[in-house]
This record gives structure tokens, C-alpha cells and sequence, in this order.
């Protein structure tokens, strides 16, 4: 906050329009096109980070989903690949005992 006495100082030395747009502009009422400027900037950055963060949160996720679906489906052969060596041994053994 301003020193009192600099507001009163601009207040007795301007207009009242004046004195009143100096006053909130110190004390913070009003901004200026800089300082909007400046806000903007920063929301758009901001903006932006947190797209770019969403879309990496995205392919992130789809990533997971494709790699779970691949090791769903490398178990799924895994188990097949077992049977079909339980089938093989089994008929072997059976090939074994008959020619014994």
C-alpha cells in the first residue's frame, strides 16, 4: 500500500479524474496493459504446460492399455503353448508304453 502522504500529495496536485485513476492504480484497483500483459502470458504458458500434460497423460495411458493387452495375450499363449505340451507329452508317454 502506498504512503499516505504521496496519495494526498497526488490528490491535491491533480484533477479528481486524474487523482482517482493515479490512486487505483497504486493501490492496485486498476492494472496497466503491461501488467495485463504480463498475466496473460503467464496464463497462456500456463495454458499450454498443462495441455502438453494432459496429452502426455493421455499417451501414457494408452501406452498401459496396449501393453496390458499384450501381456494378456502373451499369458493366453503361454497357457495354450502349456496345454499343447501336456497334450505332446502325454502322447508320447502313451507312444512310449505301447511300443515297450
Amino acid at each position: 500500500m502506498p504512503d499516505s502522504t504521496l496519495l494526498s500529495g497526488i490528490l491535491g496536485s491533480a484533477g479528481a479524474g486524474t487523482a482517482l485513476i493515479v490512486v487505483m492504480l497504486l493501490t492496485g484497483v486498476l492494472s496497466t496493459k503491461r501488467f495485463t500483459d504480463r498475466v496473460e502470458r503467464d496464463a497462456t504458458y500456463w495454458k499450454q504446460a498443462f495441455e502438453a500434460e494432459h496429452a502426455a497423460s493421455a499417451a501414457k495411458d494408452t501406452a498401459i492399455a496396449v501393453a496390458t493387452q499384450r501381456a494378456d495375450a502373451a499369458v493366453e499363449v503361454a497357457a495354450l503353448t502349456k496345454e499343447l505340451l501336456e497334450d505332446l507329452r502325454r502322447r508320447t508317454d502313451e507312444a512310449r508304453t505301447k511300443t515297450a
